[in-house]
């Protein structure tokens, strides 16, 4: 009996252990459309009230910016000063809704989950804009 309460006690530790990676970022639950799973996305909003999903799921990152409904064009992020290309694909039903992917998936995820600031260089037909987001 002592012996399966220690390890229950250090998988609990262990799962506490595991917490900060992901405490910098906000928390979003979502249900599954069959309402059998439970989702959780994080976030995280910048000053201007534009929102960066981290998309743990289909291992991608979501750009929301909801007053420009102009299409949006990312090639670029940067992760602690360091320089990512991406591609991004808007969401056909929700235009405020910019998808962000990436080549090397686990790699760069591992690293948004550890970033302490995130910078998103968009473009819009021939304006560029250049969004903060602060994850600590």
């Amino acid at each position: 009996m002592m012996h399966l309460y220690r390890l229950l006690m250090v998988a609990i530790l262990l799962a506490l252990g595991s917490q900060p990676a992901f405490a910098k970022w906000d928390e979003e639950r979502d249900v599954t459309t069959n309402g059998k799973d439970e989702l959780v996305y994080y976030f995280k909003t910048n000053d201007l009230g534009q929102k960066l999903v981290l998309d743990k799921y289909l291992k991608r990152l979501i750009f929301i910016q909801p007053d420009r409904l102009y299409k949006r064009t990312i090639r670029l992020i940067k992760v602690d000063e360091q320089s990512i290309e991406v591609m991004s694909d808007p969401f056909a039903r929700f235009p405020e809704q910019t998808a962000i992917t990436f080549e090397n998936k686990d790699e760069v995820l591992k690293k948004l989950f550890l970033a302490k600031k995130i910078e998103v260089f968009v473009r819009y037909n021939r304006d560029e804009s250049m969004n903060t987001f602060q994850i600590r």
